[in-house]
């Protein structure tokens, strides 16, 4: 390969490392053959005008030489488009698929004086017998879990992209009860002593506060979430500003937790892997391009606001069993308390005084609506990116409309309510374009440093793949510029962007599409 030629696809890939899009950095092919050769274009397609010039490399012979020379076309394009940061979008015709796996730990919470403990707060165990005031039962409600998302988009013209998400998840939870005093100690002060005494007193306490025995253990693999998709558009980018505006629908196809197991409401360990309902929503991202130095560093500040909001649903009451259910022992439910209900253990079935009724049939749920903001700074250094970010999210409290006893046990055990979580994240990403592979392979972790009613995910990071498909070549080797009296339209099929080229018949003209329509130097010019 001509050390002139290698040494310009080489600028060419540095510039095409953008974590967001793979692709370029706002400096064209061209650009780049002047900063490291001294000249405009290489020397050897330099001509003046009238001149006829012929590219000095030999034309492709098999298919890994069309290949790299239709992609070096794609590259020289994008050098032109200046894309940069969260805000650019996929160029009119390319096509790209993504694989997002992420994976994490839960086993803490912040409650409601964002104070880190364990996940579901502890229960006293006077409640069951005064002899044993001051120990409370810890449930030790532990999960792993994360999910595989697939994301395909589209660039419609340059500026708007379409996209389709389609997500899975995974999770593994359990419940290890043991018995705790107030300030952390264990029960018998050994841990498998405080284990058997949590299990002891796990089978004894529910029932006699009319809650089902749960569950310890809960596992799924590939369950579908809520699938989304939607529309992007960048409406305006400068060289050191850009905004784009998202627009996405999520569909009610993701699992509702059967609420006999269902973390919620503390009857198991089972968690929902979608909202149950209609999602509408929208995100509002912005780039500031800070530093740029030649084609080797750029520094990006971004900025994401995201809001969404969910419509109203129905939902199942747990099931309630009546004390006078001559089939009673053999089902599953919330049953009449042994001891004075309270807001956390009501009682549910018509023998409550007050209500007279059971709990029964379905309830409205409204989700609302979830705010988030995340500001991220990245830096490019060659094929390399790093960032760093900072993010805040929160959910209002779910609306229910149904059974005041009800609504009251679920508030109060804090796992249904407003929550905040803010969280830091560090990420890096890695190009393959040098090797003319169209693949980025980005790494992200994050951590959780504050929040308000909300379960702490710890290990959590993701592993991003994505895959870029370039529009097909031009299916005919005859380029005349558009301007020419003999050109016209191909009869079977037009040329796909970018080439924007007409066909001539006439022409000898043997380039590669791109190469052609791009850099009218690289033409033989015809009389």
């Amino acid at each position: 390969m001509n050390k002139q030629y290698f040494i310009s696809l080489l600028a060419v890939a540095l510039i095409m490392a953008l974590p967001q899009l793979g692709f370029g950095q706002s400096a064209s092919v061209i650009e780049v053959n002047k900063a490291l050769l001294g000249s405009d274009t290489p020397a050897d397609i330099v001509a003046e005008d009238g001149e006829v010039v012929q590219d000095e490399r030999p034309p492709p012979k098999n298919a890994w030489q069309k290949y790299t020379r239709f992609l070096d076309g794609q590259l020289e394009k994008l050098g032109h488009l200046d894309l940069y940061g969260v805000t650019a979008q996929l160029p009119k015709g390319y096509f790209s698929v993504k694989w997002d796996y992420t994976q994490l730990k839960a086993g803490r919470r912040y409650n409601s004086n964002h104070v880190l403990g364990p996940a579901v707060a502890p229960i006293p165990l006077s409640l069951l017998n005064p002899a044993d005031e001051g120990w409370f039962l810890d449930t030790g409600l532990t999960g792993s879990g994360g999910g595989h998302v697939f994301q395909a988009s589209y660039g419609i013209t340059n500026t708007f992209n379409w996209y389709f998400e389609l997500p899975y998840q995974f999770m593994h939870t359990r419940f290890d009860p043991k018995v705790i005093d107030k300030d952390g100690n264990l029960w018998g002060g050994s841990e498998e002593a405080a284990r058997v005494q949590g299990r002891n007193k796990l089978r004894t306490l529910l029932p006699m506060v009319g809650r089902p025995v749960v569950g310890l253990k809960y596992d799924a693999d590939w369950i579908l979430a809520d699938i989304n998709t939607g529309f992007s558009w960048n409406p305006w980018r400068t060289e050191r500003l850009s905004t784009a505006l998202t627009a996405r629908v999520f569909f009610p196809t993701g699992r509702v937790a059967d609420p006999d197991n269902s973390l919620m409401y503390a009857t198991g360990p089972e968690l929902d892997t979608g909202v149950g309902g209609w999602i509408l929503g929208f995100t509002n991202g912005w780039d500031l391009r800070i530093f740029k130095y030649k084609f080797w560093i750029d520094i990006i500040a971004s900025s994401e606001f995201t809001a969404s909001y969910g419509f109203k649903q129905k939902r199942r009451y747990p099931t309630v069993i009546e004390p006078d259910d001559p089939n009673a022992d053999s089902k599953r439910g919330f049953t009449k308390p042994k001891i004075p209900g309270s807001l956390e253990f009501p009682d549910l079935t018509k023998d409550n005084k007050e209500f007279g009724t059971t709990v029964k049939g379905t309830f409205d749920y409204t989700p609302g609506w979830s705010l988030s903001w995340t500001g991220q700074l990245n830096v490019q250094i060659a094929l390399l990116g790093l960032g760093f970010g900072y993010g805040i999210l929160h959910s209002q409290e779910p609306e229910i409309q149904g059974d005041y006893r009800f609504i009251m046990m679920a508030r109060s055990l804090e796992l249904l309510g407003q929550n905040t979580i803010q969280a830091i994240q560090l990420g890096a990403t890695l190009s393959l374009l040098p090797l003319y592979v169209p693949v980025n392979f980005d790494f992200q972790w994050r951590k959780m440093v504050d929040g308000y009613n909300a379960i702490v995910f710890d290990d959590y990071w993701n592993i991003i793949v994505k895959v870029f498909i370039c529009p097909r070549p031009c299916p005919c080797r005859h380029l005349r510029p558009q301007n020419s009296p003999l050109h016209f339209h191909h009869p079977r099929r037009t040329v796909p962007w970018p080439l924007r080229s007409f066909i001539n018949a006439q022409s000898n003209i043997r380039r590669s599409c791109i190469r052609g329509f791009f850099n009218p130097k690289n033409r033989k010019r015809v009389p």
